[in-house]
């Protein structure tokens, strides 16, 4: 699957990682060889030098004299030198009374995203970096509506209507019940079209498509999440390799979501696509719920 992916989607790094990893375990030290030499050009594609420096001087132990590698090296070597200066003075302004600042600290310890309009998370004694989240209030159905709209794979009159109902139904969740998806409503008469609306959104966001109904999902992952975040927001754990564990969702505008997620696990976060019906049978699988109608 991460083969196909890769494929599609050359610069998509995580999913690079998660495939080099996956030779690596299988004894398939050349593929992962070439990958990480796809890895590190994806990195400094993306500006990401320190990690694309530690997968240059991996490569180099095995192959010392991979001409192209020495020249990523070296550019790497000399932006980073370049921007050193700048990274020195950010940090030293951002030191106060021996802690470092960050976007998520307020005074009182705790945790606070600003991306996340309300949405609070406060650290658990024993500083895991494990969270309680509430009042996430912004779902992104409004920003996934103007999306459809703007890409006319909806008319106005039609993507208002599945809003207004997908709000009501997602208002007073309460227990076990699994939220309703925005996209799922729009296609329940029309599943054909998901088809060129999941195409439209991997193009928009670049998240990786995962065929969850085929997926071998690893049911001891999802308890890592709370239920307001699995069930209640759609999100599907699906696997975890190395330092990563993998999510789907169906609606990748969910970014106060997403951003609770990250704050409630101590891993890197991979996100994925995947189809609004495979993920709720999922959810009843993994959480043993009765279909529903």
């Amino acid at each position: 699957m991460f083969e196909a992916i890769t494929q599609t989607q050359p610069e998509d790094y995580q999913s690079l990682e998660i495939l080099r990893e996956a030779y690596t375990k299988i004894g398939r030290h050349d593929d992962a060889l070439r990958t990480s030499r796809k890895l590190a050009e994806a990195y400094f594609n993306a500006g990401s030098y320190t990690p694309a420096l530690q997968q240059c001087e991996m490569i180099l132990t095995r192959e010392p004299n991979a001409p192209e590698i020495l020249a990523m090296l070296g550019e790497i070597e000399s932006r980073l030198q370049a921007s050193g200066q700048a990274i020195v003075d950010k940090d030293k302004s951002k030191q106060t009374s021996g802690l470092i600042s960050s976007p998520y600290t307020r005074n009182d310890g705790a945790l606070v995203s600003p991306s996340v309009e309300g949405a609070l998370i406060d650290v658990e004694a024993g500083g895991k970096g494990l969270g309680r989240v509430t009042n996430l209030h912004e779902r992104g159905d409004d920003h996934l509506a103007k999306f459809l709209i703007v890409q006319q794979l909806f008319t106005e009159e039609h993507v208002n209507t599945a809003l207004d109902a997908v709000k009501n139904a997602n208002k007073d969740l309460n227990g076990q019940a699994i939220a309703v998806s925005m996209l799922g409503e729009l296609c329940k008469e029309n599943p054909t079209q998901l088809d060129a609306v999941l195409s439209a959104l991997i193009d928009r966001t670049k998240f990786a498509y995962v065929p969850l109904e085929y997926y071998d999902t690893d049911r001891q992952i999802a308890p890592m999440l709370p239920e307001n975040l699995t069930l209640g927001r759609l999100f599907v754990p699906f696997d975890l390799v190395s330092r990563t564990i993998m999510v789907a969702c169906c609606n990748p505008f969910d970014a106060a979501g997403r951003d609770a997620v990250q704050q409630s696990v101590d891993y890197t976060v991979s996100w994925y696509l995947a189809r609004p019906s495979a993920i709720v049978k999922s959810l009843q699988s993994i959480y043993r719920l009765e279909s529903q109608a």
